[in-house]
């Protein structure tokens, strides 16, 4: 069963944990992986989850309908990414670590899309949480992925990558199933 957002729901700061959390009733509680430093700093006052929040958390929801995921799989990914949405300090892209993606028509992805990145060994989820002129910040929604010797993508961390290094989800699988019928 997914949880509706209602206006009891609201944001703090956990100061001790050092991350955002989302009560949504009495004695229920969502921590997200959102942590102190990578928080604005309006982050750190109770806040309303607003008509704003909501709308984001159906469009993160909606883009997840079609995977076999738990319900309560598909509420973390939809609350850790409408934190990310709202509430991460802007970041630096870090492009390099991925692969350049070639298609044929570069398509502009939204707020809210699945997308892919892909390094030399390996290949990872993400939902877009921020679109800017150039770049996406982009949300991870599997476990952790290794960038090099020192840094890793963790499940629900965000990162900001140039829109050249960002494959849509559903047209890779396109590309794919499209592949498998002519191959």
């Amino acid at each position: 069963m997914l949880i509706q957002p209602n206006k009891q729901w609201h944001w703090v700061f956990d100061s001790n944990k050092g991350v955002m959390t989302l009560e949504l009733g009495p004695n229920m509680l969502f921590v997200s992986k959102l942590c102190k430093k990578r928080c604005v700093q309006h982050a750190q006052e109770d806040s309303p989850f607003t008509a704003e929040h909501t709308q984001l958390y159906y469009q993160f929801l909606e883009q997840l309908e079609s995977f076999n995921w738990s319900d309560p799989i598909k509420v973390q990914i939809c609350l850790n990414a409408v934190a990310s949405a709202q509430f991460l300090k802007p970041l630096m892209p870090q492009s390099w670590f991925f692969k350049s993606i070639a298609t044929s028509s570069q398509n502009l992805l939204e707020l809210g899309s699945l997308a892919v990145l892909q390094t030399e060994h390996s290949q990872t989820r993400c939902v877009v949480v921020e679109v800017s002129e150039q770049t996406y910040t982009l949300m991870a929604i599997e476990a952790g992925m290794v960038l090099d010797e020192r840094k890793t993508l963790n499940q629900f961390e965000a990162i900001k990558v140039m829109q050249d290094r960002v494959a849509s989800l559903s047209q890779l699988l396109q590309d794919q199933n499209g592949f498998a019928q002519t191959g």
